[in-house]
């Protein structure tokens, strides 16, 4: 073996040759391998990484769904609305005011306003951000002739929601209480939306049915690709990732001719009595249906779709009439003596008294355990003698009634107003439901105090100082006991409907609780609520010609603080509904009327269901009084 500067050769090795040969293959072989993963395998994956790269996906929103009447009439439709938009990131500084001078004069706007929205847009500097909506065509083109010399301006048509009255016009207020409106994204709902596609210029339902089927309304957006320019925006389109699915249509169990029969009633009635304030509701007592749901003073649902002026909407804020919310569910007041309903039939149930077992009233009833030795008096101030349950129903005697709560006891009197839906919202399909107040031991005990005293209870049995209801509330009572015990939730919406407005998926009517009262106890009620009409009661509304049995009651409920005399300030209810027969449990109409601080000498809100029932049923007559000097408006009607 030689050696070399104190180096040793190795002897060839035929093995560590063979071991260098496998080793180089091995590598090679892997190398091969993945080269052909990367290049055949996994190619098609990468190059369509690489594509994506260069492309970006543009949202194509839904068409938002129709609204229609239960007659397939449209009450809230999309209409196109030219907007312009400038992109930040494509508008240069040294242009900005004289784009935005340009905008201005264009757009009839003022230029610093423009600069404060362009100003106060808090997303990316790549979103369009709306300027000036609605303008009309012949801007938008003239707009668009100047955009070489308008860089970032984009002028687009995009869907306005607007909303019909009943001949197919724009009418903003005949149903605003139901439907809502539109507005545009805040930015703290964009942030906790945008996972759910919502965009920085979408609009979204406020309020009514516009927001509780927010979802349903909206639909599906869309997606186009477009290519990526070398800053990173989007350029050409260059096809669809997916189409947009259009929100889905909605039938109304309302019916907008009586909606605007109930709304001309109910307008009488106010402005004869000089009041600001009140509702009127229709419903299907068998399925929870409401035909009319009417809340006045109304607010102009377009204006909010259309961008409301500041100032109008400042009105709405500072009108003390409150015309932004639905008074018939958000709103609670006492009953008064539609609140009998209850005393009477819990009274039935719990033995405390017979159908046919005849009480004394008085004058002034004096309150048990009184320490001054008070009184509270019968609204008459004399009494009306001995009287039945269906008689002091129809009298609506205060004195009966004040017996037979203190003789229930608060807690038994809560558990039947709980069986009619009172203390709790009814779930109607709308957003800010009320629900109202019930006392009962644990009640008071919520408010500090051991229980409830006996004034307070004798006066919860007509309705007044502890309970407070929804004109909705106290309405689906009275139809529990006109249908014979069901109490049903009530609903606005009665499906989903093609584009024509036929109903193409009926949601069903829906059941809360079945009452567990005795069908004769019901009955019972059912007469006296029909003697309330017979007896002249309600004056002459029984002389309407109606083709069934017209029964219901009114209700004076007091509130407030008492002026010097001691007297208190009033509102006026009236209820009805119209049975084949007298006590009969197949009525499919009732009526409930509201009116605030009705301070009349006449009952405000029974002249207007009687009104709205002329009218209804296309009476040859007009029993109306004037609620204020209680003279015949028309004299000689039949």
């Amino acid at each position: 073996m030689a050696e070399a500067g104190g180096v040793r050769d190795l002897p060839p090795s035929p093995a560590r040759f063979a071991a260098l040969a496998i080793a180089i293959a091995l590598v090679f072989g892997v190398l091969g391998v993945r080269l052909v993963q990367l290049q055949v395998i996994e190619g098609h994956e990468y190059a369509a990484q690489a594509i994506a790269a260069q492309q970006v996906e543009l949202p194509i929103p839904a068409v938002r769904g129709l609204i229609f009447d239960r007659e397939g009439r449209p009450v809230a439709v999309n209409v196109p609305r030219w907007v312009v938009s400038v992109v930040p990131a494509d508008l240069p500084d040294g242009d900005r005011q004289r784009v935005l001078y340009r905008l201005a004069q264009l757009g009839g706007v003022d230029a610093s306003a423009l600069g404060d929205r362009l100003d106060g847009y808090r997303g990316s500097p790549r979103d369009a951000v709306p300027l000036i909506v609605g303008i009309d065509r012949e801007t938008a083109y003239q707009i668009g002739e100047e955009e070489s010399r308008l860089p970032g301006v984009q002028v687009t048509s995009r869907p306005e929601r607007r909303y019909l009255g009943l001949d197919g016009t724009a009418d903003g207020q005949l149903l605003s209480a139901i439907l809502g409106y539109t507005g545009p994204i805040s930015a703290d709902e964009l942030a906790r939306l945008s996972a759910s596609g919502y965009l920085a210029d979408d609009t979204i339902g406020r309020t009514g049915i516009e927001a509780s089927f927010e979802a349903e309304l909206r639909g599906t957006y869309g997606a186009d690709l477009a290519e990526r320019d070398a800053s990173g925006a989007a350029g050409r389109i260059i096809g669809t990732a997916s189409e947009p699915i259009p929100g889905r249509n909605l039938v109304l169990t309302i019916d907008a001719r009586l909606q605007e029969m109930a709304t001309k009633a109910l307008q009488w009635g106010l402005d004869s009595a000089h009041l600001e304030s009140g509702v009127t509701i229709v419903m299907n007592p068998q399925t929870g249906e409401i035909l009319a749901m009417v809340s006045l003073p109304a607010y102009d649902n377009n204006a909010f779709a259309a961008g409301i002026d500041p100032a109008l909407y400042q009105s709405y804020l500072d009108d003390p009439a409150r015309p932004l919310r639905n008074h018939a569910i958000s709103d609670v007041y006492p009953p008064g003596s539609t609140f009998k309903l209850v005393t009477g039939l819990a009274a039935l149930e719990e033995g405390v008294t017979t159908p046919t077992r005849k009480w004394p009233t008085y004058g002034c009833f004096p309150i048990p355990d009184a320490t001054d030795g008070s009184c509270l008096y019968e609204w008459n101030r004399k009494g009306f003698g001995p009287l039945d349950m269906v008689n002091a129903f129809a009298f609506s005697s205060d004195t009966f009634f004040y017996q037979m709560a203190l003789k229930l006891g608060v807690d038994r009197l809560a558990k039947w107003a709980h069986q009619f839906g009172f203390g709790s919202p009814s779930g109607i399909d709308l957003p800010n439901e009320a629900g109202g107040t019930v006392a009962s031991t644990a009640w008071a005990r919520s408010q500090g105090r051991a229980g409830v005293y006996s004034g307070e209870l004798a006066q919860a049995g007509i309705g007044q100082n502890v309970i407070a209801v929804t004109p909705l509330q106290l309405l689906n009572a009275y139809a529990a006991l006109a249908n014979g015990g069901h109490l049903m939730r009530p609903m606005v919406v009665r499906g989903f409907a093609n584009d024509k407005g036929g109903l193409v998926e009926p949601f069903a009517p829906e059941e809360i609780a079945a009452m567990t009262a005795d069908p004769g106890n019901l009955q019972v009620i059912r007469v006296g609520a029909r003697e309330v009409i017979t007896t002249g009661h309600a004056l002459n509304i029984r002389r309407l010609a109606l083709p069934g049995a017209l029964s219901g009651k009114t209700g004076t409920a007091e509130y407030g603080i008492a002026a010097p005399d001691g007297s208190l300030p009033y509102h006026s209810w009236f209820v009805a509904f119209v049975p084949s027969a007298s006590g009969a449990d197949d009525s499919t109409l009732a009526v409930i009327t509201f009116t605030y601080r009705a301070m009349a000498y006449g009952n405000v809100s029974t002249e207007v269901v009687k009104y709205f029932l002329q009218e209804y049923f296309e009476l040859d007559q007009d029993l109306r009084y004037d609620p204020l000097t209680l003279r015949r408006i028309s004299p000689d009607s039949p």
